[in-house]
């Protein structure tokens, strides 16, 4: 494990669409002066607004009073966004991923977050709530290449 630079970028969201802006402008805040190329910073956003979006979406339909943590932990090496809620646990990488050729002949349009935060991100870790935290957290790493 690498030796924490930085840990105290913290925010907390109402879980609103509207406020995916806010998670989009704090990632990047967070992220752009560590050495990640421009493409590497755009997919580390992406993939931290997909799962927000996610969770706003299908963890909890939108109901009031709910809210998301994100805490961004910088290391020597890498960054790790923990992303932390009290909706219903859902660890992502349990869930199968789609078939492109269907999905592409189905025309579809939504489905892929999963895929994208696999192939964007170097580790994925998922911690249920339970006697350590009330909170599910999904933890997204990614580390330099140079």
């Amino acid at each position: 494990m690498m030796t924490p630079v930085h840990d105290n970028a913290t925010l907390r969201i109402v879980a609103k669409t509207k406020h995916l802006a806010r998670v989009r402008t704090f990632i990047h805040g967070q992220i752009s002066q560590l050495g990640f190329s421009e493409v590497e910073e755009n997919n580390i956003v992406v993939a931290v607004d997909e799962v927000c979006a996610n969770l706003i979406q299908h963890a909890y339909h939108n109901q009031r009073d709910a809210f998301i943590d994100l805490h961004v932990i910088i290391e020597s090496g890498a960054v790790r966004v923990e992303i932390s809620d009290n909706a219903a646990p859902f660890n992502p990488s349990k869930s199968q991923l789609p078939d492109m050729r269907q999905y592409f002949a189905e025309h579809r349009h939504h489905g892929l977050g999963i895929m994208l935060m696999t192939r964007v991100m170097d580790a994925i870790e998922y911690r249920p709530a339970g006697s350590m935290s009330t909170l599910n957290t999904l933890i997204l790493t990614k580390r330099r290449t140079h």
